[in-house]
């Protein structure tokens, strides 16, 4: 007898955080993977881990940042198939929250090889992964339409349910 459960192996998601970090110049930052393709800093979240948690993991495993802020909720998501050569194709949640970190003193890791700041425009002519540039261009086009950067996030539930700035947190976060 096949136990209710079983189907689960076949159409799990394998989940991930993503780090949306700016500089001072309001750019993206991305990292060169050892693939050689440009990312936005990630990490697989474990089983059993908060997401949280596993951003400021792997942030620090990667890139060797310390991460001070975490927006509550992403500021974007999406679903896709994983790319890997050598792997399989499975489907994929990606989350993507806005991080600060201490500073900007990057450390290259196996993982990460290199840092750089881009705009979403300059990220065109990069090697990335899709559906980073498209993203890119998609969290620009709501900080034209709220008409502040998206700095404004909340980053813990006081701050969610202080936030009067004309549109709720929920937009945004």
């Amino acid at each position: 007898m096949q136990k209710s459960y079983q189907w689960i192996k076949d159409c799990h998601y394998r989940v991930s955080a993503k780090a949306f970090i700016r500089n001072s110049e309001w750019r993206f930052a991305l990292c060169r993977e050892h693939t050689w393709k440009w990312d936005i800093p990630w990490g697989w979240i474990d089983h059993g881990e908060e997401i949280h948690d596993a951003l400021k993991r792997e942030i620090m495993e990667e890139m060797w940042l310390t991460v001070t802020k975490i927006s509550l909720q992403p500021i974007y998501t999406y679903i896709a198939e994983s790319s890997w050569i050598g792997s399989p194709k499975r489907p994929i949640c990606v989350l993507i929250f806005k991080v600060e970190v201490q500073d900007l003193n990057f450390t290259p890791s196996d993982e990460c090889t290199e840092m750089k700041f881009v705009t979403a425009k300059e990220a065109q002519d990069l090697d990335l992964y899709y559906p980073n540039g498209k993203i890119m261009r998609e969290i620009e086009k709501q900080e034209a339409y709220t008409f502040t950067k998206v700095s404004s996030i909340c980053y813990n539930e006081t701050e969610y349910k202080n936030c009067n700035l004309g549109w709720t947190c929920t937009d945004i976060c």
